[in-house]
C-alpha cells in the first residue's frame, strides 16, 4: 500500500509539473533541479506521510495523518516557480468570509493560530497590567504569553469529568480581567462545552474583556452539527474564534492560521502583526484549495474516528480508561510511569507525549492504522517490560 502511495505521489508530481509552470523551463538548471526532486530513487515503505524517517511512528504533536489534500498539494506545485513573489492579495481572507457568513473584514489571517493567539494576549495587555483567566489544564498559548509579559494568570480547574467550568470561569472573572481564554474542543482533554452555555457565558462576559474560543480542533466533533461560535462575532465585539489549517486540513507545516473578530477587535490585534507581510505565498495556495476540499476534511475527521475508537478498544483490554474525545488524539491516564513508558517508546521510534499539565496521563495523536497498530504493540511490550 505503501509503495502504491509513493508511486502515486510521484506521478502525481511529474504530471503536475509537465503540465504546469514548469513546461516552459524544460532545459533550465530550475527544471532540471524540479525534475531530479520528482525522479528521486524510490524511498522505502513509510509509516507516515511526509516523514522522511521511514522508520518513525510521528502521534506526540496531532498532525493529520492523511496529509494535504490533493488539491492543496496541487496547487503549490503549480506555484512554486512563482515563490519568489510576494503574496499582496486578500484572496484567502475573501474566501474564508464566503465559507463562514462573515465581512472579509473580519478575518485577520496569522502563521498558525499561534499568531492570532499571541496577538491577541498582546492586544489584551498593550496598554494596561491585569490578568487572563483560563480553564486548567487547557491549551497554554494564552496564558504562557500572559506570564512572558508579566502578567497574572487565573486558573479554573476543570470539574470532576474533565469539563470546563463555565460558571467558576465567569465567577473569576474581575474588573482587572483583559482576556479569557476558550479551548473548544480543548486539549488536552478533548471535551466539548455545551453550546448554549458557551454562547450564554460568551454574551455575559464583561465588553472590555476579550474572549478568545480557540476552535482548532472543532472539524472532529463527533456531532456534525455543532456549532461553531463564529456567527456570534457579527454582534459580540470583544469576541475572537481562532481557527487553524493545520489539523483537520493536514497543513501543519505550511503555518496558516486564522481570526474571526469584529474588525474593531482586530484592529487592535493587527498593531502586532507584520500585516501583509506575515503571508506566504505557497502557504496561501495551498490554503485555498485546502478550504475548497472539503471531503478531505471529513475524511480525516473519520478516519480520526476510526482511530480512536481502535485505541479505546485496546486501551480498555489492557485495563485503562481512556478519555473519549472529540479532537484528533486520545488521552489516557497510565500512572506514575508515564515519562518512563514515553522514554522508552521514543527509544523505539514511537513518539507520544505527555498530556501536559495531566499527571499520569499520556496523549496518543491518532495516526494510520499502521501507526495506531504500531503505538499499541510498542506499548504493550514497554508496558509489560516495567
Amino acid at each position: 500500500m505503501a509503495e502504491t502511495h509513493e508511486m502515486d505521489r510521484r506521478n502525481f508530481l511529474r504530471n503536475t509539473v509537465l503540465g504546469g509552470a514548469g513546461v516552459s523551463l524544460i532545459g533550465t538548471p530550475v527544471w532540471e533541479a524540479a525534475a531530479q526532486m520528482v525522479n528521486e530513487p524510490q524511498m522505502p515503505a513509510v509509516n507516515g506521510v511526509g516523514l522522511d524517517d521511514p522508520l518513525l511512528v510521528q502521534l506526540s504533536i496531532n498532525e493529520n495523518p492523511l496529509g494535504a489534500s490533493h488539491r492543496a498539494i496541487e496547487a503549490v506545485a503549480s506555484k512554486m516557480f512563482g515563490m519568489n513573489r510576494y503574496t499582496m492579495h486578500n484572496e484567502l481572507e475573501e474566501a474564508l468570509a464566503d465559507f463562514h457568513g462573515v465581512d472579509p473584514e473580519s478575518v485577520f489571517m496569522g502563521v498558525g493560530s499561534s499568531e492570532i493567539l499571541l496577538t491577541a494576549t498582546l492586544a489584551a495587555f498593550w496598554d494596561q497590567p491585569g490578568n487572563t483567566v483560563t480553564a486548567f489544564p487547557s491549551y497554554r498559548s494564552i496564558p504562557r504569553t500572559t506570564e512572558e509579559l508579566g502578567q497574572a494568570v487565573k486558573k479554573v480547574p476543570l470539574t470532576g469529568d474533565w469539563q470546563m467550568d463555565l460558571s467558576a470561569m465567569a465567577a473569576a472573572v474581575d474588573d482587572q480581567t483583559r482576556i479569557v481564554s476558550i479551548c473548544n474542543p480543548n486539549n488536552p482533554t478533548g471535551q466539548i462545552l455545551d453550546a448554549s452555555a458557551l454562547e450564554q457565558t460568551i454574551r455575559a462576559m464583561p465588553k472590555d474583556v476579550i474572549v478568545c474560543v480557540d476552535e482548532a480542533y472543532i472539524q472532529f466533533v463527533d456531532d456534525p452539527d455543532y456549532p461553531s461560535m463564529i456567527p456570534l462575532t457579527k454582534d459580540v465585539e470583544n469576541l475572537l474564534i481562532s481557527r487553524t489549517f493545520s489539523k483537520a486540513y493536514g497543513l501543519g507545516g505550511m503555518r496558516v492560521g486564522y481570526g474571526v473578530a469584529h474588525p474593531s477587535l482586530l484592529e487592535k490585534m493587527q498593531r502586532f502583526s507584520i500585516g501583509m507581510l506575515n503571508k506566504n505565498t505557497l502557504s496561501t495556495v495551498a490554503a485555498l484549495a485546502a478550504l475548497g476540499d472539503q471531503e478531505h476534511v471529513r475524511r480525516s475527521a473519520a478516519l480520526a474516528r476510526e482511530g480512536k475508537a481502535y485505541l479505546y478498544e485496546e486501551l480498555e483490554g489492557m485495563g485503562y480508561s481512556p478519555l473519549r474525545t472529540q479532537t484528533i488524539f486520545v488521552t489516557v491516564e497510565v500512572g506514575p510511569n508515564v515519562q518512563t513508558l514515553i522514554d522508552r517508546l521514543w527509544e523505539k521510534k514511537v513518539q507520544v507525549r505527555q498530556a501536559f499539565d495531566m499527571e499520569g496521563f499520556m496523549r496518543i495523536s491518532v495516526g494510520l492504522p499502521r501507526e495506531n497498530e504500531a503505538f499499541i504493540s510498542a506499548f504493550k511490550r514497554e508496558r509489560s517490560a516495567l
